[in-house]
């Protein structure tokens, strides 16, 4: 039983470490992701100076995970894209590029909107 919890704990230690990995990618390679973290410190600081209740916290940080979860699965969906046609410009990939990205302008246009009913109405 020992050895089946220790293999149980490795494995779920080496699933964060590889998220946390994609982490510091996304970070690394991501020029969008400069503009969500800039948006996420104001979002937040925002919240604190507003003294938000927890619910309105509880919109704001769905709010800032959508954007966050949207732009990590558009670069998901990019570099596959990107391996899959060997870096050249096919009409349907594009396709795909393009509704991928405006999956994230979409999310941060409601992220925008949740921002703005909490902290203005």
């Amino acid at each position: 039983m020992e050895q089946k919890k220790t293999m149980l704990f490795n494995s779920r230690r080496k699933s964060f470490s590889y998220a946390f990995q994609g982490l510091r990618l996304i970070f690394k390679q991501e020029p969008n992701v400069k503009l969500h973290t800039i948006a996420t410190i104001i979002a937040i600081i925002a919240g604190i100076i507003r003294h938000l209740s927890p619910m309105q916290w509880a919109v704001i940080i769905f709010a800032i995970g959508l954007v966050w979860i949207t732009e990590a699965l558009n670069t998901c969906i990019e570099k596959l894209c990107d391996f899959c046609c060997e870096n050249t410009i096919h009409p349907s990939i594009k396709i795909i590029k393009d509704i991928a990205a405006a999956a994230v302008l979409i999310s941060a246009f409601v992220s925008v909107a949740v921002g703005i009913i909490v902290f203005f109405f």
